[in-house]
């Protein structure tokens, strides 16, 4: 038989990972069953209560073994996921046979908004599945969501993920930054997002006492298996995974038709026009306010995202941009923007002698202007066009605070 297994929210911001817990699944359950697919699924980036890439896994297998596959998976986010942590509650689901439109339906709405717990319950237990939920069990719906992600009909990207033995989660991780460098250029851009040259970051080991030690995203299984056997880690390797992901994709950003369609917790594109000069606030982070016509919305980009503040506080009154990002507090914490239409801009200065091409001097109150050396003259000012260092282009923050699911322009 087909069984689809949803996990959810075994970790929390002290330890531990999710995608571990599908790990340790996937070379268990192959000892007697036939794992088809492993998928790792980022859901929405803007959820207050999630531990780091709110992320979710699924596992889709074949079995004779259902009961013997259900009692191991139990037993094993028992064993792994962090219960002493008020805010880890972990929920499993299994679902034998087809996936419905509506577990498709959960994994769009858990992109864009959040999901009540009752409603990803009512969906499952609708078509037959299994739920078992730990405390209050807001898990299922991460779980629900990662079985209803149909990422081979949609942009998909993978990732192959090394794992650290237990006795050296939470110290320092051991990988050799020149055989990363030496990988991204060998692989990119079939891989990305391995290295941030301008911070001089590594950037595919995290930084919690989770038990990755690194991962490396790409285009497909065979490109991230080289760019694997590349990287020299300078500790044992307890494991690694191959997942199916909708990481760099862009799949949480919807694009809305004005301001008033901007929700909270929600990740939109939004067309607009600069409605004022951009202002670089306390903590170095730049506000611009965007105007769609009917009303206005604050655009940050905050000081995280590095260059990226310089480029947004180059734009003028006028502007024409698309923006994507985040929404929190009424704010789009931008991710990517897209200048589409740059205002003219033009300052007056006084006119230049035809002469000898100095700046004239004013000859006093309403007498013109005129050049003491020439005895050159002229009316008025003249305007004088002001070169733009913004290009009409998609610009993006810095690969060092990208979400997992921004999509990176490599791959546009």
């Amino acid at each position: 038989m087909e069984l689809h297994i949803g996990i959810d929210d075994t970790d929390s911001i002290e330890g531990m990972c999710t995608t571990y817990v599908g790990a340790v699944l996937k070379d268990e359950l192959s000892r007697f069953s036939t794992v088809i697919e492993s998928r790792l699924v980022r859901l929405n980036p803007n959820i207050e209560f999630k531990t780091r890439g709110n992320a979710s896994v699924s596992l889709g297998i074949k079995t004779s073994r259902p009961e013997k596959v259900k009692s191991l998976v139990l037993e094993t986010v028992e064993e792994y996921a962090v219960f002493e942590d008020r805010n880890t509650n972990p929920g499993v689901v299994f679902l034998e046979g087809n996936v419905p439109q509506e577990f498709k339906s959960i994994y769009k709405r858990a992109l864009h908004e959040v999901v009540p717990i009752k409603d990803a319950e009512k969906t499952a237990l609708e078509y037959g599945a299994e739920v078992h939920k730990f405390k209050n069990g807001r898990g299922i719906v991460g779980a629900i969501a990662a079985i209803g992600s149909d990422l081979n009909a949609n942009d998909h990207t993978y990732e192959i993920i090394a794992y650290r033995h237990r006795k050296n989660w939470g110290t320092e991780r051991k990988v050799d930054k020149d055989s990363v460098v030496q990988m991204d250029k060998k692989t990119f851009p079939l891989t990305f997002n391995n290295v941030d040259y301008k911070y001089a970051r590594m950037l595919i080991t995290p930084h919690s006492p989770c038990p990755v030690l690194f991962g490396i995203r790409g285009e497909n299984p065979d490109v991230l298996n080289q760019a694997y056997s590349m990287v020299s880690p300078g500790e044992p390797v307890e494991r690694n995974m191959l997942y199916i992901t909708n990481q760099g994709t862009d799949a949480h950003l919807e694009e809305v038709n004005s301001i008033a369609d901007v929700s909270p917790y929600s990740s939109v594109i939004l067309q607009g026009t600069v409605a004022g000069e951009p202002k670089t606030i306390t903590g170095s982070h730049v506000i611009f306010s965007l105007s769609d016509g009917q009303g206005t919305i604050d655009c940050a980009a905050y000081e995280p995202t590095g260059d990226f503040r310089w480029i947004v506080r180059e734009l003028k009154p006028y502007d024409e941009v698309k923006v994507s990002g985040g929404v929190k507090s009424d704010t789009i914490n931008l991710e990517k923007m897209e200048v589409l239409k740059l205002a003219d801009i033009s300052r007056e200065e006084n006119p230049l002698c035809p002469s000898c091409n100095a700046r004239m001097e004013s000859a006093g109150k309403h007498q013109g202007f005129r050049c003491k050396r020439c005895k050159t003259d002229a009316d008025a000012k003249v305007k004088t066009h002001i070169e733009r260092k913004l290009e009409n282009k998609i610009y993006q923050v810095t690969p060092n605070a990208m979400r997992h699911l921004s999509k990176p322009l490599v791959r546009y």
